[in-house]
């Protein structure tokens, strides 16, 4: 009964932790391949934040009937199709004519890019959109047959959980090595062997039970984050880059586990306004974040020399943040001032 009072309470921590897992996203898209100092691993320790956004996801839609999780489907589905014809627009807008809409077009869609689309949810549009695609996918399987899989025994959701996991993993890791077959990234990145089983994990972490798991303190949770963040780190000097390390896996379940054990209820204010921005904007900085990123690498372009050492490019991460963040807190608020709105038109 005193886990279910918790469960309802809002845990600050969790939406901490989304923030922050938005920002190293930020992070991740801007250092990839741009050869400043520190770049590759900087995004070796942000590649944690996806897999724990999936977990989170499924944490809470444990706690979803089947009302609710059709209209979690059905608003990811909405966002990621406004997300796809946002970033398509901002591709033709810019052409001349209607000649050159088409070309476009047909660049951006070549053939197979509706099949990988489908099958793979890799938007052709724009890469970091395959997000929003996976996490529809995971949210439809888990309406259609989660039923099935939480009748299956605790070991038995673990071992398929684990087996996709690592399975998937390990599959990337050798056959990207293998120049004789090909292996493109959205084999990997997708909702199947990416986003279901850390969604499978946190729906299992939600509904086992939590007096079994031993609590770690918080800090001993630290320097074990520390720990494998630095595991991933070494990881990418062995390997080199790869989109996800075990460092990365270690990392996700550690702050879970920080955020679910050690729960923040009550907050002095400034931490609840970022706990509220963690709830209500990461899912619109996730989306408009690649917007504001070419615009303020573009700036830097134009109006800066390329610089190795830490410099202007390494900050422009937290700019994005900024822009994002605040765009997300006026949408966030113009919903809820609609609602507001219509509530008091219903009662009226």
């Amino acid at each position: 009964m005193k886990m279910d009072a918790q469960l309802r309470q809002r845990n600050h921590t969790i939406d901490l932790l989304r923030l922050a897992a938005a920002f190293s996203i930020i992070c991740l898209h801007n250092f990839s391949g741009s050869g400043v100092a520190g770049a590759e691993e900087t995004v070796a320790l942000c590649r944690f934040a996806v897999p724990l956004f999936f977990m989170f996801s499924g944490y809470f839609a444990a706690g979803f009937d089947n009302k609710r999780k059709l209209r979690q489907f059905l608003r990811i589905l909405i966002w990621a199709v406004l997300g796809n014809l946002m970033y398509l627009a901002r591709e033709l807008l810019p052409q001349q004519n209607a000649y050159a809409a088409r070309m476009r077009l047909s660049q951006i869609f070549p053939p197979g890019s509706w099949r990988n689309l489908l099958l793979f949810n890799e938007s052709p549009i724009s890469a970091h959109l395959w997000f929003l695609g996976a996490f529809a996918y995971v949210l439809l399987l888990d309406l259609l047959l989660g039923w099935l899989f939480d009748k299956l025994p605790r070991w038995t959701r673990w071992c398929i959980t684990l087996a996709l996991m690592l399975g998937g993993l390990t599959t990337y890791q050798l056959l990207t090595r293998d120049p004789g077959v090909d292996f493109q990234l959205y084999h990997y990145r997708n909702f199947l062997l990416f986003g279901l089983p850390f969604f499978l994990s946190g729906k299992l972490i939600r509904t086992g039970s939590f007096a079994r798991i031993k609590k770690i303190s918080w800090w001993g949770c630290l320097p074990l984050v520390f720990l494998a963040e630095r595991l991933a780190v070494l990881e990418y000097g062995s390997l080199g880059p790869w989109e996800l390390y075990m460092g990365s896996i270690l990392t996700a379940f550690l702050l879970i586990h920080l955020a679910l054990n050690h729960p923040l209820y009550n907050a002095p204010k400034p931490v609840r306004v970022l706990s509220w921005l963690g709830r209500e904007t990461t899912l619109a900085v996730y989306l408009l974040h690649i917007f504001f990123l070419d615009f303020l690498r573009g700036l830097y372009w134009q109006h800066m020399q390329w610089q190795y050492e830490f410099g202007i490019y390494h900050l422009v991460p937290l700019g994005v943040f900024a822009l994002s963040l605040a765009v997300g807190a006026v949408l966030a608020l113009g919903r809820a001032g609609v609602r507001k709105l219509l509530s008091k038109r219903a009662h009226a």
